[in-house]
């Protein structure tokens, strides 16, 4: 069965991610302390090693799955289900903790709610698609390695 797909919402979500992500680049001063730049050094590292587990060409940042989906289980997928937005949330992390405001928190508060509403739609896609993904889904987490 082919899933619905909203690409209005599908697009709106991505727009959003974006959004939030520049706001909380032009609102975050640059840190030039070793744990943060050691942290972001592991979330662009993390994030690097899901797109070469996902393959360059399978990687889609709408979350709307490709018609010639595959399920990654491999690499960083064996623990998680999304570690790109791992990555992402864990870049912006050290330089929340580090300058923390009510317009920072907020955008990073909104940024978590936006990624976890679009993985919901994703893995409600790939529930339809892939009939193995529900297995794979009681045996990983989320977005946190070994917590959520």
């Amino acid at each position: 069965m082919t899933p619905i797909k909203h690409p209005f919402a599908s697009f709106s979500l991505v727009g959003l991610q974006f959004g939030l992500i520049a706001a909380l680049l032009l609102l975050l001063p640059l840190s030039l302390h070793p744990l943060v730049l050691g942290a972001q050094a592991v979330a662009v590292l993390i994030g690097l090693w899901a797109v070469q587990a996902m393959h360059l060409g399978h990687f889609n940042i709408i979350p709307d799955p490709q018609p010639e989906i595959e399920l990654v289980t491999h690499g960083p997928y064996r623990f998680i289900r999304h570690p790109m937005y791992f990555s992402i949330v864990l870049f912006f992390l050290p330089l929340i903790i580090a300058n923390p405001n009510v317009w920072a928190l907020g955008l990073y508060a909104g940024l978590w709610v936006i990624l976890l509403i679009k993985l919901s739609y994703e893995e409600h896609l790939l529930l339809e698609l892939l009939p193995e993904y529900d297995d794979y889904r009681q045996r990983s987490k989320r977005i946190i390695p070994f917590i959520f």
